[in-house]
């Protein structure tokens, strides 16, 4: 996962130049006379690495754009590094809002927070100023609206913004 605008720019310079080299190296395969298959069967590693890279850039670029949809699917300790991207926040920031050393932030998202507890994570969450429902709250909707009514509480004392999901 890309998490800094320097590793984005860097990722996106060498999909740039792995696209090209691809299309050199099918060029050269055929005009050497390599069938459509054969050609697919000898590229199909580094389409798939370049999809993959692809795929992370374009993740990056939509949290920056503040895509909710780009924070779906991502795992806890993922979900951290997106939020952290959606809001704006530099990880010298978040460093800054948790009272730890940037070289602390930096080794945990390295690492993808490895040996994240539910209490770490609501404090991470809790100085990025969001507030965290999760999904099987909103299963029971008695509890769901007693929720959603703490939560507009919570949101108009502390003008924090909330993620449901």
């Amino acid at each position: 996962m890309i998490k800094t605008d320097r590793q984005y720019r860097e990722a996106r310079a060498k999909c740039q130049e792995s696209a090209e080299q691809l299309q050199r190296q099918r060029d050269n395969l055929q005009s050497r006379g390599y069938s459509e298959d054969e050609i697919c069967c000898l590229t199909g590693c580094i389409n798939r690495m370049m999809d993959q890279s692809q795929q992370a850039v374009e993740l990056y670029r939509r949290l920056k754009a503040k895509d909710p949809a780009a924070l779906q699917g991502l795992t806890l300790n993922r979900h951290l590094i997106g939020l952290r991207i959606y809001l704006g926040l530099s990880q010298s920031q978040l460093a800054k809002l948790l009272g730890v050393p940037r070289t602390e932030v930096v080794r945990e998202e390295k690492n993808e927070y490895p040996n994240l507890t539910v209490e770490r994570y609501h404090q991470i969450l809790g100085a990025m100023g969001v507030y965290h429902v999760p999904n099987y709250v909103l299963g029971d909707w008695s509890a769901a609206n007693e929720v959603r009514e703490q939560l507009n509480d919570v949101v108009q004392q502390n003008k924090i913004p909330v993620i449901i999901g």
